[in-house]
């Protein structure tokens, strides 16, 4: 028995099933059709041959004279003239067919010790027959290959949101995977198309994060470790003294510990758990500016820039500082690459934070990104800059802080973030 479920696709399958199906209902058909012909044959026929035979006896036994059709014949037993085929047949109907091709309906009965026998030539009749039975064996043929030509058809229109499906996940990759169509219909190859992406989502989405991850990791670990980097060169030179030993210790503690926060950040990132502890605290936004400035000294020392912060007094926030240290830094290190010589100005409110600078300007596409969301920065063709603010983007959309880009009036950007 061929297994459908393993060796053959699901199209194939359709068509094999609704073809099989088609070829049974034909047959049950074309043999009730038979069934019912030999019936009427069987019955009505023969029940007209015994009350013909019946009023022929009748009639004769009265003397009256009664006409027989040229293709009937009707015998008495002993008579010469009694074909040699119904000689012996018992009382009955019988169906005889000769080797010649001749077909005869016989209908042999006994009256009171006397055995008539009707002999009526359906040569005729079996020959009408047998056409039917071809017609209608054609008929049916034509409605199996019609069956079979109609099932392919709708196989393929029923498997085609699978085939194409099956054809787009195939080209699917992180960030290709929301050109998915969902132009389904409600039904439940719909429905499985649904879940289908659903899933697909959800793993490329899993994979998102993690490249994410990996991206934003590699990113942001370059300041600390550029910290601890020149620190140590530092250590390593004759003459240093005891109190900038120690100053040196503590800017390597400081950028460990910068390490360790920022990977429990981009953990929390990457795992996009909302109901995530947040790790807000009361923090002093001008001593979390002045604590990055100093960690991005060493990527701006050969650049004649100005950094000043603009606070009217003390403010504190409850937010994270962890995640707020790593948008600042991106957005100054933005302002320190776009620049040589220059200033940038830190403005700080109770709800707001402002970086501007005088810079090269604020590129068209920069602003869409930030402002949209409209256009996407490839991280294969852009440098840390694109990175960055990708990494500002989500930090931002996580915790349900706005930024928005803009020039300056002094021919630089301005980033506001509001908290």
């Amino acid at each position: 028995m061929i297994d459908l479920q393993k060796k053959h696709p699901l199209k194939n399958r359709i068509v094999i099933a609704f073809t099989i199906q088609t070829l049974f209902v034909t047959m049950v058909t074309f043999s009730a059709i038979i069934f019912y012909v030999d019936h009427i044959e069987e019955s009505v026929l023969y029940q007209h041959f015994d009350e013909f035979l019946d009023v022929y006896v009748e009639e004769l036994e009265m003397g009256i004279e009664h006409i027989v059709p040229t293709d009937t014949h009707i015998y008495q037993t002993g008579q010469s003239s009694m074909p040699d085929f119904v000689r012996d047949l018992p009382v009955g109907a019988h169906n005889i067919e000769l080797a010649d091709r001749k077909a005869y309906h016989v209908l042999k009965k006994d009256y009171a010790g006397r055995e008539f026998v009707l002999v009526k030539d359906q040569s005729e009749l079996e020959s009408t027959e047998n056409y039917f039975n071809f017609i209608t064996l054609m008929v049916f043929a034509s409605i199996i290959l019609t069956s079979f030509v109609f099932s392919r058809s709708l196989a393929r229109r029923v498997v085609l949101p699978i085939v194409n499906l099956t054809a787009q996940v195939r080209q699917l990759t992180p960030t290709n995977y929301r050109d998915v169509t969902l132009d389904y219909a409600d039904d439940e190859v719909g429905g499985l198309v649904k879940v289908v992406y659903q899933h697909i989502n959800t793993v490329n989405q899993y994979l998102q994060r993690e490249q994410w991850f990996t991206g934003d990791i590699s990113h942001e670990l370059r300041t600390p470790l550029m910290v601890i980097s020149s620190s140590v060169e530092l250590l390593k030179q004759n003459g240093v003294s005891g109190e900038q030993r120690e100053q040196l210790f503590q800017r390597i503690d400081g950028a460990l510990e910068n390490i360790n926060e920022m990977i429990s950040a981009f953990l929390i990132l990457a795992r996009n758990r909302q109901n995530e502890a947040a790790g807000n605290v009361e923090t002093d936004l001008a001593e979390l500016c002045y604590s990055v400035i100093d960690s991005l000294k060493p990527s701006f020392s050969g650049k004649d820039i100005d950094i000043h912060i603009h606070a009217d007094s003390t403010i504190k926030s409850m937010l994270n500082s962890v995640l707020l240290s790593i948008v600042v830094s991106n957005l100054l290190k933005n302002a320190i690459a776009n620049m040589r010589k220059g200033r940038i100005d830190i403005y700080i409110e109770q709800n707001s934070l402002v970086v501007e600078d005088n810079g090269g300007g604020l590129p068209e596409v920069v602003e869409n990104f930030v402002n949209q969301g409209g256009v996407a920065i490839k991280r294969a063709n852009a440098s840390y800059l694109g990175l960055g603010l990708s990494i500002i983007k989500r930090i931002c959309e996580r915790e349900g802080w706005s930024i928005h880009a803009a020039s300056s009036e002094s021919a630089g950007a301005r980033f506001t973030l509001n908290f």
